[in-house]
């Protein structure tokens, strides 16, 4: 499905990534009954990741037969290009039904010269002024997302990508599958903030940093008690009256 295009036009263009090959850059995996896999595929006009999936289904009110994750996907990403949030480019999406096989792919612009949070921590290559500046990006990328009362749902440092030697860092946001929306920005907020915050304290990133960029989140209008998405969480409690 694609914007600005023919009928006839788009219909081409589906059947070209139907049938184009990558490499495999995520083997296909079997899950929720079905496959999902991704490809990467270089092109004279750059580089393209294709999601397919073979009867990989959610379930809903809507849906109660089924429908690829793929869709949901895409629906997501189309309200993240709405909001403004930063995500890699959709060239293509389509999904067709088969030998009561739902099949779907999902074609998206590779983000070349990017690297995740994650990757870029452990390798060092951030200076603490630099990445006072990537956080700050990212908290200011991903707070309309939360405004508009939706949550990434999956918000780790290797979901999370950055240009690093851009003059200004910019940001991208993958992995939207799960993001959704629930009753609050306040529930939005905490529900990717916390799990940000303390997966990058697991990777070393001082505390301070986390402060500071905290400080700039709220001041999108969301305020969240930054001691408690920082903390650790607390350890079960083991029960002295057993049985």
């Amino acid at each position: 499905m694609l914007t600005s295009m023919t009928a006839r036009e788009a219909a081409s263009a589906a059947s070209f990534w139907w049938n184009a090959q990558g490499s495999w850059v995520e083997p296909a995996n079997r899950r929720r009954g079905g496959e999902s896999g991704v490809q990467r595929l270089e092109l004279d006009s750059g580089a393209y990741y294709i999601k397919r999936q073979t009867n990989h289904l959610f379930r809903s009110l809507r849906y109660p037969g089924g429908r690829p994750t793929l869709l949901r996907e895409w629906h997501n990403l189309r309200i993240c290009k709405r909001l403004g949030i930063p995500t890699p480019a959709v060239v293509c999406f389509d999904m067709r039904r088969s030998h009561a096989a739902w099949q779907a792919l999902l074609v998206t612009k590779a983000l070349d010269g990017y690297v995740s949070l994650q990757s870029g921590l452990a390798a060092g290559y951030w200076s603490r002024a630099d990445l006072a500046r990537i956080l700050g990006r990212i908290v200011s990328a991903i707070a309309p997302l939360h405004l508009a009362r939706r949550k990434h749902g999956h918000l780790y440092p290797k979901e999370v990508f950055v240009l690093p030697h851009a003059s200004r860092e910019q940001v991208a946001f993958v992995d939207l599958e799960v993001s959704r929306r629930v009753a609050t920005r306040r529930h939005a907020a905490w529900a990717d903030m916390r799990r940000l915050c303390r997966s990058l304290l697991e990777l070393g990133l001082d505390e301070s940093l986390l402060w500071s960029a905290l400080e700039q989140y709220r001041a999108h209008g969301i305020d969240l008690p930054r001691d408690r998405l920082i903390s650790p969480p607390a350890l079960p409690r083991l029960s002295l009256n057993r049985r």
